[in-house]
């Protein structure tokens, strides 16, 4: 099978939608029919009565609350007990009116119906007065930047805010965007969609034929808000009954040229281009790239790893998927780089490699750099590369993420001297720091701002960080904001909303 399973383009959670049978109460289908259809899918609870520590852990994940009803408790994290924010020469209010969260924007009022994200950002989905679609709401709760914010402070693909209105009744479906990758619903309809005229999908959908789907998630076939088990293990209803259960799509005529792809569930598990087709599904969003094509934005993890020189990596390797908290530990990220690296676990070996004075650097400091915005913080890169590869040194590279006040110059002797590679850099004596915070690209200098926030020397460079809270980009004000506040240690005034 081609590692190249995300060659397509994509455009841009858990109570249940359904109650989940009994396996008891679950007819054996024939064998091997089909694991995409809704009615393959039995909900969460039934695979819970025999993965029960599974199960519990899911439950407890930011999978389980990528979409939850607003009705379930605790789900909403928005302050809604009268909250106003002012913006843009009108006002916004977040209330309980009746057992129900309103947002109400001017004069449009919408009561929320669903929520989007849990810890880092919570949006919300809602439906106007009168109206009974759903649509993405245009206020997010933004924790760590300290309350609401209108859309284009936290969603950087909105650009200029002088384009967003945020008290015109939002029109968009929901339905036509969010869930597809916030919410569990059947197989077929991803493969429809990926059959369609925008080609949309990464993972093992565009290997299948099918009749083109809509752009419109069909609300009415979900198996839960969020993400859950058989988003990723597809419909369980054999294995509930005693079959087989796999990740490998069964009930669709795979697409001519298709690779054979492994039919036993303990092969697919092993099989790094099926685990990270799976979670490239979801994990495959758009992104400004560097040189070298890595993105600079979360939800592209899948591309970036697929798009690595390692092979044989998969996502499950780093991260448990069923985790309360799936961030990768140390320790496992270590045991998955000296699998194939095997000389490297020795200690000695690697504080060889590393080089004089990086005694406390490890693998992914150097070969997965702090380079990618997350949801309120910057979070590794999943594009596995080398700190040496010529096409980043001029734009961003690994050495002068921590380096900040030293020169490209400088970073070209130090690869020369300690690790004797070559490679050719722009004549440019300033600090790389200082280049990247004066670069022309928004990304970068967001990057730069926040890699001096983590540095001892941020204090010093204050003044030129500062400079992005004056911004004309709604994102870059609030971003720059947070990467102040990172270095003074304490919150600022409320100075991004205009």
């Amino acid at each position: 099978m081609q590692r190249r399973l995300v060659a397509l383009v994509v455009v841009a959670a858990c109570t249940r939608d359904t109650p989940s049978p009994s396996p008891s109460s679950i007819p054996i289908p024939s064998p091997n029919t089909s694991n995409i259809a809704r009615a393959d899918y039995i909900g969460p609870d039934a695979c819970g009565n025999c993965h029960p520590d599974q199960y519990a852990a899911w439950s407890q994940s930011l999978h389980r609350v990528m979409n939850a009803r607003a009705d379930e408790p605790g789900a909403v994290i928005g302050d809604f007990d009268n909250a106003v924010l002012h913006y843009a020469g009108g006002e916004a209010r977040f209330t309980r009116e009746g057992g129900n969260h309103v947002m109400t924007t001017g004069r449009v009022r919408y009561r929320v119906t669903r929520t989007i994200g849990r810890r880092g950002l919570q949006e919300y989905v809602g439906v106007a007065d009168g109206r009974t679609e759903e649509v993405r709401l245009p206020f997010g709760w933004w924790p760590r930047a300290g309350g609401w914010f209108p859309q284009p402070y936290f969603d950087p693909w909105l650009g200029d805010e002088r384009g967003f209105d945020a008290y015109a009744e939002v029109t968009e479906p929901w339905a036509e965007r969010c869930p597809w990758c916030h919410s569990t619903y059947p197989f077929a309809q991803r493969i429809a969609r990926a059959s369609g005229p925008r080609g949309v999908g990464h993972g093992l959908e565009q290997l299948f034929e099918a009749s083109p789907g809509g752009a419109r998630l069909a609300i009415d076939e979900q198996v839960t808000v969020g993400i859950s088990c058989e988003s990723c293990h597809l419909g369980g209803r054999e294995h509930a009954a005693g079959g087989a259960i796999a990740f490998v799509p069964r009930g669709a005529e795979p697409r001519a040229g298709a690779p054979t792809l492994p039919a036993a569930f303990a092969d697919q598990r092993r099989d790094a281009d099926v685990v990270d087709a799976v979670c490239a599904q979801c994990h495959s969003g758009p992104s400004p790239r560097l040189a070298d094509g890595t993105a600079l934005r979360n939800s592209s993890e899948a591309l970036d790893l697929a798009a690595s020189p390692c092979r044989g990596i998969k996502c499950t390797d780093c991260h448990d998927p069923h985790a309360a908290n799936s961030r990768a530990d140390g320790a496992r990220a270590l045991a998955a780089c000296t699998r194939c690296h095997a000389a490297l676990a020795d200690p000695a070996a690697a504080r060889s490699h590393a080089g004089t004075g990086h005694d406390a650097v490890t693998c992914m400091d150097c070969h997965m750099p702090r380079v990618v915005m997350g949801l309120d913080r910057y979070v590794r890169t999943h594009r596995i590369s080398s700190p040496t590869d010529a096409r980043v040194i001029a734009d961003v590279n690994a050495c002068n993420l921590c380096h900040l006040d030293r020169s490209l110059a400088w970073t070209r002797a130090a690869l020369r001297d300690g690790w004797d590679v070559n490679v050719a850099v722009p004549d440019d004596d300033r600090a790389a720091g200082e280049r990247w915070l004066a670069s022309e690209r928004p990304a970068i200098r967001l990057l730069a701002a926040h890699a001096y926030a983590r540095s001892p020397l941020g204090p010093r460079m204050l003044p030129a960080i500062e400079r992005g809270l004056a911004d004309p980009l709604a994102y870059v004000r609030a971003w720059t904001k947070l990467a102040v506040e990172a270095v003074l240690g304490h919150p600022l005034a409320r100075v991004v909303t205009r």
